[in-house]
């Protein structure tokens, strides 16, 4: 009997139509026995098997289709050798055998990539004609289409292996342009993060996006498209309340994907951060209760030092109070604010160690006690350098009676060396202390404390923030509250 050769035609087609349908494979399961049919089919072949080798080194035939099933029967017997020849070489190899009647048979290498033999393919015809160089040829391209299908589903099934043993949810999002987002692909990770089968999942995607807030869905899909118009990747943290009603936290990453034409798609992963959100905001809350206690400590030192020295009770709030519009109009960041109100309020705490006398001394102090004076700065820094404030708030009580030019006390600091926090609290302290009473002569008034800082601007005291105080009092109409309470220097958490 002569072999049966496929018109070049025939061939063409055979090719085309193996792979549309190897295309359309998407798993493992039953893959031998579809690839046996389709040969049979669109090859004109008596026979279509496929082997593998043991780890013993023996043969074992995974499926055999043959047009004779008695030849299926000798088969795995018979062509044992041949078999075995492809997979040392990694060749292809001809052979007539009787099966029991004659068969001219191929035997193609089959593998991922060509690296190395993994399968053998066996085609052939009833007769004893040796295959001809052209069906060779035929053979060897389906040899290709069946290894990339190969190579294909192998890396489907590692991606998908991997997908399905992690915590995440991983998923592929697509969406019509007028149409609702649409899931069409879930990982197992659905169950850990939602509670939620995949399967489910897949069925109705709304499960998942009516569990967010409206405005919450509605910012997720607005930043989805977002990210599709930018190609940077989407991340965010949303609420999210399940059918079991219970809310959790689901850190949302997606990233623009290739799409249908007609539509978009996205790949990402859902994580649930329920644990991580309530730790965060255990965290806060804790930090919140440190800050109050902290800030209440310090209004008792406060008020103790103002219990020694009642003529300026108040003179901390009031310079708190100033330096915090000062450095607000500055533009200064809400936590730089913060931390120069409070190095505000407790500006004056090195004179907790100046006798109580000195401080309510009815006039102008001798030389030593004025030395005493002027050495608060330095013990107010001794007392507070070692707290771990979130801000430098020793340094700028150690430097608050500096001066640009460097006239000031206690280190006689110039210019930049000066921080800009202490700057502010120097002119608001100069500024309350001119303005009001103290035991040594009366109050002078508001206009002779912006006379004082008008005269040494740019010497002493900061151009900018004296200007701010100008305006401040003349143009926004600021006055010192006439107020004992304590809050009013109080840093706001």
């Amino acid at each position: 009997m002569s072999e049966r050769t496929l018109s070049p035609n025939a061939a063409l087609a055979a090719i085309v139509k193996s792979a549309q349908y190897l295309g359309g494979m998407v798993s493992h399961q039953d893959l031998w026995p579809q690839l046996g049919r389709l040969i049979r089919r669109f090859f004109a072949t008596d026979v279509a098997a496929f082997a593998s080798r043991q780890p013993d080194g023996s043969v074992h035939l995974l499926h055999c289709d043959a047009a004779d099933p008695a030849v299926c029967e000798h088969l795995a017997v018979l062509a044992s050798d041949s078999v075995k020849a492809v997979f040392d070489s990694g060749f292809l190899v001809t052979a007539g055998l009787a099966l029991p009647a004659p068969h001219a048979l191929a035997f193609l290498p089959l593998g991922p990539g060509r690296r190395h033999t993994e399968f053998v393919m066996i085609l052939g015809q009833c007769g004893s004609e040796a295959p001809s160089k052209d069906s060779l040829g035929l053979y060897l391209g389906l040899a290709g289409l069946i290894e990339t299908t190969l190579d294909r589903l192998t890396s489907q099934h590692r991606f998908l292996s991997m997908a399905d043993n992690v915590p995440e949810l991983l998923f592929e999002i697509t969406r019509q342009a007028t149409g609702p987002l649409k899931l069409t692909y879930a990982s197992r990770g659905a169950r850990e993060v939602l509670g939620i089968s995949p399967e489910t999942l897949l069925e109705n995607a709304d499960m998942l996006f009516a569990g967010f807030p409206d405005e919450e869905r509605e910012a997720l899909e607005n930043a989805l498209l977002a990210s599709t118009a930018s190609g940077e990747r989407l991340h965010m943290t949303l609420h999210w309340r399940g059918p079991d009603k219970a809310e959790r936290h689901l850190l949302f990453n997606a990233k623009p994907a290739p799409g249908d034409e007609a539509g978009l798609a996205w790949d990402g992963a859902i994580q649930d951060v329920s644990e991580r959100e309530r730790l965060q905001e255990e965290s806060r809350r804790n930090l919140t209760r440190l800050n109050k206690s902290m800030e209440n400590a310090i209004q008792a030192v406060a008020a103790t030092i103002e219990m020694r020295d009642p003529y300026t009770a108040g003179h901390q709030r009031r310079v708190a109070e100033l330096a915090t519009r000062l450095a607000q109009d500055l533009g200064l960041a809400e936590e730089e604010v913060h931390g120069i109100r409070l190095a505000a309020a407790i500006h004056d705490i090195g004179k907790i160690h100046v006798p109580a006398e000195i401080l309510s001394y009815p006039g102008r102090l001798p030389e030593i006690e004025f030395a005493l004076i002027k050495a608060h700065p330095r013990i107010g820094y001794d007392i507070l350098k070692n707290v771990d404030f979130p801000w430098p708030v020793a340094e700028m009580v150690y430097q608050h009676h500096e001066h640009l030019d460097g006239s000031g006390y206690p280190r006689g600091l110039k210019g930049d060396a000066i921080m800009l926090g202490a700057r502010i609290i120097t002119v608001a302290d100069v500024v309350e202390a001119i303005d009001l009473y103290r035991p040594y002569r009366p109050g002078l008034g508001i206009d002779a404390a912006l006379g004082e800082i008008t005269t040494h601007r740019g010497r002493f005291y900061d151009e900018r923030v004296v200007d701010c105080c100008l305006s401040l009092f003349r143009e926004q109409g600021f006055g010192f509250a006439e107020t004992t309470d304590p809050d009013i220097w109080r840093v706001k958490s």
